[in-house]
């Protein structure tokens, strides 16, 4: 397996966070479990420029991505079935990048993964078509960012105090009136102004970050207890985190497999 990470040129970290590239070959894909797939606070274009897994949510329906996809602020949990050769190249935006470079609202994709070239158009079938051609994720980075810096040139919004409050570590923990006040905003319009950049309100993207913190620190400390867990990740009490399980997760941690599981 192949799992590559790779920080951007400096002059898109305002708007990218990370380039993500996973392939691996697993023979006999069709007789393995799905994998549950927990929503993770995070936007990305993702490409699938090989075989393409289905997923299906946790009332039937099912999932098959495009092969250029915007995928949008996950809110519940999906089951994802692997294939045999699976490809996955991503560009994970900063917070504020998706609606900074190109004007569109994150509300219109939160639970809705839409085909990037319907959206975005033929520049971005191109990208999709030279990813296609290659094996190798360097080739990859420099696809995807030759196209960003022509979109840079014609982003939609200028950087405001709400963007950069939004690049900060940890801005997660911070108070609704802190934040606000050091975007320059009134909460109700920061609230307005947090919608439109990653689809879900404040309120919402702090417990799903703190969820996905704490599965990690789950995966990392596994002998750990809920309750430990819980408390070592900010949660008032047990109860708490075990409201964010059943509702991000669709189950209770009793019931929840963490081996057949992603997080990240």
């Amino acid at each position: 397996m192949s799992h590559l990470i790779r920080a951007p040129h400096p002059a898109l970290k305002p708007y990218i966070q990370d380039f993500w590239f996973l392939h691996f070959r697993i023979p006999h894909a069709k007789s393995l479990p799905p994998l549950a797939a927990a929503p993770v606070p995070q936007q990305a274009l993702y490409f699938y420029p090989r075989q393409k897994g289905i997923a299906r949510t946790l009332d039937g329906r099912k999932i098959v991505p495009p092969t250029a996809m915007i995928g949008g602020q996950g809110t519940e949990r999906i089951n994802y079935y692997l294939p045999e050769d699976y490809l996955m190249f991503k560009i994970v935006f900063q917070p504020s990048g998706f609606y900074r470079l190109f004007g569109t609202p994150m509300t219109l994709f939160v639970d809705n993964n839409e085909d990037a070239v319907s959206v975005l158009g033929n520049d971005m079938k191109a990208v999709q078509e030279r990813i296609e051609a290659v094996d190798d994720f360097e080739t990859m980075v420099k696809i995807a960012e030759t196209y960003l810096f022509q979109k840079i040139k014609q982003a939609k919004y200028s950087e405001l105090p709400i963007d950069k409050v939004l690049s900060q570590l940890n801005w997660q923990n911070q108070s609704l009136d802190k934040i606000a006040h050091e975007s320059c905003l009134s909460s109700r319009q920061f609230e307005r102004n947090f919608l439109n950049r990653l689809g879900v309100s404040p309120k919402f993207y702090g417990r799903l970050y703190r969820f996905n913190e704490t599965m990690k620190l789950k995966e990392k400390k596994p002998t750990l207890s809920w309750m430990n867990i819980a408390y070592d990740s900010g949660y008032f009490d047990h109860n708490h985190l075990l409201r964010d399980f059943k509702q991000f997760t669709g189950a209770m941690p009793s019931n929840f497999d963490l081996d057949q599981a992603l997080f990240y």
